[in-house]
């Protein structure tokens, strides 16, 4: 086998993790840890009514698309009997997390009669008909009289809408879209909007979100087939406003928050200082048991142990950075299966090549041809951990989806170790040997 191929894959490997580690660590790019290890904020909300498990399960899910458009890392929303249990990892202030989570509301449509700056006037308040009602906007700066209520933000899809740059124009706007059985609502307000008679005078279309105006778009046609768009002179920081506005109407019920708790990181911090204790106390005698059983070659288990913790570390942290997964104390548990699975590498490696000298072939011939052969069987197991993982991911909340994200990302670290650094590693050091003997090396004549 070409020795500068074998040199530069174990080089060029070790180089490139060592290169993604330091700018990690210069960058102070590390994995964000979650609730249980870095403590938070943990919420407790109840439905102002009574509700199916059908609703909050729709509410549990609109409250974690929202929270992770707020970019709180991780955080682990579960319904638990009739509440809705939100955990903040990373969050001090009870006042924040109770901010972030006040996602839910009913959002109305209501025909707009007319707006005007200022607070309304002892007049304009006398003057209203049954139904009506003079609400402020959500920056303050006027007042809009608005007819009855033609609809509910459940005219929408839920979490559709999204803000966008139009390309023509380069204005911000919000797009969104209608619910099948939510397109008859919304046309029958736009066409007599769209006609400018009745209740809706000014052909604007009030958005409210607990008696406030978020918008008040004119519609500009009669009829929308599968979805609308909401423009207008928009900064970005409103119309991502009004997309979450939007989401949120299609909240099936109100909750309200029953509890905030500060959750102390001492007691994560207590935990994970016992899971690496024990975690380092378990490597240590593994690799003391190596060492005497293997010898001289137990030095690429140790080497490559690091290497794959580089890796890992460097993996964690792009996660944390990327997406809104913690690093929880499930994870670390995952980590540390992860470590079981990657000496297992080893040893059917070692095993293999014991069994390939012992038939009479030399070390040097016989390292390639042990690698080739448990390769397979190393492939085998680590993508069956892998698929196992991501099922799991796929279909567990909470902890669990943690201890299975960070499982199948050590064991893919575990599989780029193998072939890229311990391949080449074993493959050169056996080549010293020329005769039929390992001696150091774990096996004898």
């Amino acid at each position: 086998m070409n020795r500068r191929a074998l040199w530069g894959s174990l080089i060029g490997f070790v180089l490139v993790v060592g290169v993604l580690l330091g700018v990690n660590l210069a960058t102070q790019n590390h994995p964000v840890l979650g609730l249980d290890l870095q403590g938070g904020v943990s919420v407790i909300l109840q439905p102002t009514e009574e509700v199916g498990e059908e609703d909050l399960d729709t509410v549990r899910s609109l409250i974690r698309d929202e929270l992770e458009s707020l970019g709180i890392a991780e955080p682990d929303v579960r319904v638990e009997g009739t509440n809705i249990v939100v955990d903040l990892p990373g969050v001090k202030d009870q006042a924040q997390a109770l901010d972030a989570v006040d996602v839910a509301g009913i959002v109305t449509l209501r025909p707009v009669l007319v707006c005007q700056p200022g607070a309304p006037s002892a007049d304009l308040l006398g003057s209203l008909a049954d139904g009506q009602a003079a609400l402020p906007t959500s920056d303050g700066s006027q007042t809009c009289v608005v007819g009855p209520a033609g609809g509910t933000g459940e005219v929408f899809a839920r979490g559709s809408a999204s803000p966008q740059i139009d390309q023509n124009s380069g204005r911000w706007l919000v797009t969104v879209d209608l619910r099948d059985d939510g397109q008859a609502v919304w046309n029958a307000l736009a066409a007599a909007c769209f006609s400018g008679v009745g209740d809706c005078p000014s052909r604007q279309l009030a958005i409210v979100l607990d008696d406030v105006v978020q918008s008040a778009p004119t519609v500009n046609q009669p009829s929308f087939s599968t979805g609308v768009e909401i423009t207008g002179a928009f900064s970005e920081q409103e119309v991502r406003s009004l997309a979450r506005v939007l989401n949120r109407g299609a909240f099936p019920v109100d909750v309200e928050a029953q509890r905030v708790e500060t959750v102390s990181p001492t007691a994560g911090s207590d935990s994970l200082r016992a899971a690496i204790i024990a975690g380092i106390v378990g490597v240590s005698v593994m690799l003391l048991g190596l060492v005497l059983y293997y010898r001289r070659i137990a030095v690429v288990v140790v080497a490559g142990l690091i290497v794959w913790g580089a890796t890992v570390f460097s993996l964690a942290a792009f996660v944390s950075q990327a997406t809104n997964y913690a690093l929880s104390l499930a994870g670390v548990t995952g980590i540390i299966v992860a470590i079981g699975v990657t000496i297992d590498s080893y040893i059917v490696l070692f095993e293999r090549l014991k069994d390939e000298v012992r038939s009479g072939r030399t070390p040097r011939n016989a390292a390639p041809r042990s690698f080739q052969s448990t390769w397979r069987t190393i492939l085998a197991a680590d993508l069956v951990s892998v698929m196992a993982s991501a099922i799991l991911f796929w279909l567990s909340v909470g902890s669990v989806k943690g201890f299975a994200l960070y499982l199948g990302l050590t064991t893919l670290a575990d599989l780029a170790v193998c072939y890229l650094f311990t391949r080449p590693a074993v493959i050169l050091l056996a080549s010293r040997y020329r005769d039929g003997r390992l001696v150091g090396l774990g096996v004898g004549a």
